[in-house]
């Protein structure tokens, strides 16, 4: 991470500002980004494994996804 910090970073610096500063400013806020994201991620993975472990939607997945596999086999099936 220092490697891609270091070598990707100063190009964004603008002209005469202290490098350091800059580039650590730049790696706050691509940290901040990087938990706001995870946290975004964490939401929708919590609000998606409440409605998917419904029995319903369960069974709904499962004939979709048999489905699916039945699609493929005769896809496989009728290649040359």
């Amino acid at each position: 991470m220092g490697v891609f910090y270091m070598s990707l970073l100063p190009q964004f610096v603008p002209h005469g500002a202290p490098v350091f500063g800059t580039s650590m400013l730049f790696a706050g806020i691509h940290a901040a980004l990087g938990l706001l994201w995870s946290g975004a991620l964490v939401g929708v993975a919590g609000a998606a494994r409440r409605a998917l472990s419904r029995p319903a939607v369960r069974r709904r997945v499962q004939q979709f996804m048999g489905l699916a596999f039945i699609a493929f086999g005769l896809r496989l099936a009728t290649e040359l």
